[in-house]
């Protein structure tokens, strides 16, 4: 399997992490109750994304990586504040305004196809969403119904990919929520880049051979390291997956009261998964094997 070692590396961090997720806490620490709540998030959605991508699915592990990443601008954002517990509080008010809009979108749902009668959950939920939660809600709409914020914070995404003190975040943003944004959505681009991945070694070779005057052989394209190159949807795949590994290992670090990983466990986690990336799908340049 071309992307063994890139999987060897996640199963390896997916086994840390969950050891330290299972450690006891106490039941009134509320700041290591939510991270460890966050690390469990992550775990799941690093095991989707190699459950996904071990199925050869790298398009639907984007949005997976997608999730890890607005899960860790959020929890940087979070750290930002001088009062992380006070911060804390304003996120889990949100998070319960998210969940009693949500409840009460069903319910309308339920009563529109005739199958949900008024009841108590109803009117309670309307009674909080009236009178509480003031802090986000906006200006109402032209036909008087309320707005709400859309985040916690009051900030995009994108904001807080701006914002954060690793520069690569943008960059990432870029690439999750434009280059592979298609797809997350399921837009038409997503046949064409289907059909273009299937015979991209192809392409490559005819394109190199053509240039040296030689037959085409996509099975004799090396990287520079003088590894056989990683190319068409497992270059996706090696792409999306180390991506989510790379996100979750930053959002663990960013989780002061679980067992985090050493800082030289980091780094070589980090710089094996760069070393596969640089060596096995980037490279610099390709050459034929004689």
């Amino acid at each position: 399997m071309r992307l063994q070692p890139l999987f060897d590396v996640v199963s390896e961090v997916i086994t840390a992490a969950e050891a330290a997720a299972v450690e006891e806490v106490g039941l009134e620490d509320r700041l290591a109750l939510f991270d460890k709540g966050v690390l469990g998030r992550g775990i799941k959605g690093l095991k989707s994304a190699r459950l996904l991508i071990g199925a050869h699915h790298w398009e639907h592990a984007t949005a997976v990586a997608r999730q890890l990443f607005e899960l860790l601008v959020n929890i940087e954002h979070l750290a930002s504040f001088d009062n992380r517990e006070t911060a804390l509080k304003q996120y889990n008010r949100f998070g319960l305004l998210q969940w009693l809009l949500a409840e009460s979108r069903r319910i309308d749902f339920e009563k529109e196809r005739g199958r949900h009668p008024g009841t108590p959950l109803e009117s309670t939920i309307k009674d909080f969403l009236d009178k509480g939660f003031d802090e986000f809600k906006l200006s109402p709409r032209a036909d008087g119904t309320m707005r709400w914020r859309t985040s916690w914070s009051g900030k995009t995404t994108r904001t807080l990919a701006e914002l954060s003190s690793d520069t690569m975040r943008i960059r990432q943003y870029e690439l999750l929520f434009s280059a592979w944004s298609e797809q997350t959505h399921a837009t038409p681009s997503v046949f064409a880049t289907n059909l273009f991945d299937q015979y991209e070694e192809e392409v490559i070779a005819d394109a190199y051979a053509k240039a040296m005057d030689a037959l085409p052989d996509s099975s004799r394209l090396i990287t520079e390291a003088g590894f056989p190159l990683i190319n068409g949807a497992r270059r996706r795949e090696a792409e999306t997956l180390s991506m989510s590994v790379t996100l979750f290992v930053h959002l663990w670090q960013q989780l002061p009261n679980v067992s985090a990983l050493n800082t030289g466990d980091m780094r070589s986690i980090l710089r094996r998964v760069r070393e596969f990336m640089t060596r096995r799908v980037h490279g610099t340049a390709y050459s034929i094997l004689e």
